[in-house]
């Protein structure tokens, strides 16, 4: 009923008390089936589906081989996926954006980091590493949780950073594994060092951010009907935190989720379109 009541919560992976349950996302393919994939203590990766609209699960299994193509271009310590959730494409590719840090001192921490995707083009039962963003050419900081979204012009890919550029990070890939160009911190949209999200609607994008420099506040929907060259904005609450967005495809609602009140609530925000 768009959001406005909800069954109850079902668990559907458990660190059984002693591993920590990481970052999990979904994507839906084409047929309806759902695809889920998750972490245990940022480095060990699992992946499940369900063919009923989530009533049920498969058994899990493991994907690292997907993550472990990455070792002899970048010998992670720890990864992890999005956060947000992933990308089922027109052609049935499933695309994970993920970060990869790599600290030798420190195998537990999450920097310096870098953004790539996994995929996968069996419905999930096999991985495969993407190419790395390159954005070593700005020098940026950090970068790490990532979300996409697929267009016309391609695979859009925004990124949080650390770098002193408040700035979402932004690049198109044609593909969503290789090829990335257009790399590009987008004026339009100031974020805080927090993670958002990203979805499509046709040629549409839409963003979900806290629109502040300066801290996790003022979440916001950014809405660009030019693949990103300039975003009409809602701002929907105050505080903010994380979140989310996802488009209802027949109506044109756009729902997102997102953390408030110094990241204690999760609410849920519904804007109609145009």
């Amino acid at each position: 009923d768009g959001g406005k009541t909800w069954s109850d919560e079902r668990y559907i992976a458990s660190g059984e008390g002693k591993n920590t349950v990481n970052n999990p996302v979904m994507a839906v393919l084409p047929g309806g089936k759902i695809v889920f994939v998750w972490l245990e203590n940022y480095k060990r990766i699992f992946c499940k589906v369900s063919t009923d609209e989530g009533e049920t699960w498969s058994e899990r299994w493991e994907i690292g081989e997907g993550f472990e193509e990455f070792r002899p271009r970048y010998a992670w310590t720890v990864t992890a996926a999005g956060p947000g959730h992933a990308l089922a494409t027109d052609n049935g590719r499933i695309l994970v954006p993920v970060w990869l840090a790599c600290n030798i001192e420190n195998i537990f921490a999450h920097h310096p980091s870098v953004c790539a995707t996994v995929y996968s083009d069996d419905e999930g039962l096999t991985w495969h590493a993407g190419e790395i963003l390159p954005t070593e050419q700005f020098g940026t900081v950090d970068p790490n949780e990532s979300c996409l979204a697929q267009t016309s012009r391609g695979i859009h890919i925004n990124t949080r950073h650390v770098s002193p550029t408040r700035r979402r990070l932004t690049a198109v890939s044609p593909t969503g594994i290789d090829q990335w160009t257009d790399l590009r911190y987008d004026e339009n949209l100031p974020d805080p060092i927090c993670a958002g999200g990203m979805c499509s609607s046709g040629d549409v994008l839409y963003v979900s951010n806290c629109n502040s420099e300066v801290g996790r506040i003022h979440v916001t929907l950014s809405r660009s009907a030019d693949f990103g060259a300039s975003w009409d904005k809602v701002e929907l609450n105050e505080s903010g935190g994380y979140s989310d967005v996802c488009v209802n495809p027949v109506t044109g609602t756009a729902f997102v989720v997102y953390e408030s009140c110094q990241e204690t609530l999760i609410r849920l925000a519904e804007v109609a379109p145009d």
